[in-house]
């Protein structure tokens, strides 16, 4: 299979990436996009064709190790918290300064790059400025506008973009069998998410998620104070729960590769590795799972004001249109709009580490004030 074959909707980032691995290589990369888009894939991918000695071949045991996240030349990066913390920064320019363990080259993938804060920014400079000739950066971000100019200016950009729903959904159809309603409502809710549409396709977890949230959000109206917080109380439940899945999962896959890895030295590394994994991903997953609430509450209110203007053709929850216009009515437009923007303010308000029961505390009166 082709090194970029799951990169759906992509042809122009897609295109630069193999021109560069042709022979037009940057020592920088930024990917902007999009959440859920495939950046990271794409990174991962692009990392294993700089390391691989046929430019990505995808079958050889450097590609595959890379696209597993088990090469010791490609270095993943995440924020730990909500920042890339300058003691990360400072460890990269420590370790971009020795040689390739088995590869060519070293590659650094930087994932959240906009959580970089000022002091890692420009530890970070010197290195982007004056990097060895085997590092490799490729920096993922969906915030670019969040990143010092100095480091932006160092970065050949790559551009992603939202995948059409027709394109989602054709796929969901012909790589998972999705049915044809299906495939059409989890493409209109993905909203341009491959990741989203992917994982609405294949796993009920999501889908029953999705299934609570609008449970929640379309009683929030009615709702008294006390229903309210008994609903906070269940959402943050649910957001843990989802994490839980989340590591488990990850405790499944660890074993699997303990039990296929070659040799002992890829033993000791999955090991070493499996750690960092689950503290990444179990932060990842209550991020997403926060900000899938924010999206589903933000949804739900934004259709019923496109019903109550007469643009159903627009809904996102197309499979809850007849409950939409059920609820909707165009005098109230205004007051839904009012409650998009109180689940705006609150999602800005998580980009610096606040208090998550709190911001949704606060989220859920201003909601049921807007309605009222």
């Amino acid at each position: 299979m082709p090194l970029f074959a799951d990169i759906l909707g992509q042809s122009l980032a897609v295109t630069a990436l193999r021109q560069a691995l042709a022979g037009d290589v940057s020592h920088a990369y930024l990917f902007t996009g999009p959440p859920g888009v495939g950046k990271s894939e794409a990174a991962l991918a692009f990392a294993a064709g700089l390391a691989c000695r046929d430019g990505g071949c995808s079958v050889c045991d450097t590609c595959r190790r890379v696209l597993a996240g088990l090469h010791p030349d490609v270095e993943l990066v995440v924020p730990e918290g909500a920042f890339i913390t300058i003691e990360q920064i400072r460890e990269i320019n420590r370790d971009v300064a020795m040689k390739p363990f088995e590869s060519a080259v070293r590659v650094y993938v930087i994932l959240e790059a906009h959580a970089l804060n000022v002091a890692a920014a420009n530890a970070f400079l010197k290195t982007l400025e004056e990097p060895p000739q085997h590092a490799h950066f490729i920096l993922v971000t969906h915030s670019p506008e969040t990143l010092p100019q100095t480091v932006i200016s160092r970065c050949r950009r790559v551009p992603f973009v939202r995948v059409p729903a027709v394109t989602l959904a054709d796929h969901l159809r012909s790589r998972y069998g999705v049915g044809e309603v299906d495939a059409v409502t989890f493409a209109r809710v993905a909203q341009g998410s491959l990741r989203r549409a992917r994982e609405l396709a294949t796993d009920p977890g999501a889908r029953a998620q999705r299934e609570r949230l609008l449970g929640w959000v379309r009683g929030l109206g009615d709702a008294t104070p006390a229903d309210a917080l008994v609903v906070l109380d269940e959402i943050l439940g649910s957001v843990e729960k989802r994490a839980d899945e989340r590591v488990a999962s990850i405790e499944t896959d660890t074993a699997d590769r303990l039990a296929w890895a070659p040799d002992a030295r890829a033993r000791a590394r999955i090991e070493k590795l499996h750690e960092q994994r689950v503290k990444r991903e179990r932060r990842r997953a209550v991020t997403e799972g926060l900000d899938e609430v924010m999206v589903v509450f933000t949804d739900w209110h934004r259709d019923l004001a496109m019903v109550g203007l007469g643009a159903e053709e627009t809904v996102f929850n197309h499979d809850f249109l007849y409950e939409l216009r059920d609820q909707a009515f165009p005098g109230l437009v205004d007051r839904y709009l009012a409650a998009v923007d109180a689940i705006g303010r609150t999602r800005e308000r998580f980009r610096y580490n606040v208090d998550a029961r709190s911001a949704l505390e606060e989220m859920l009166f201003s909601i049921r004030e807007a309605l009222r």
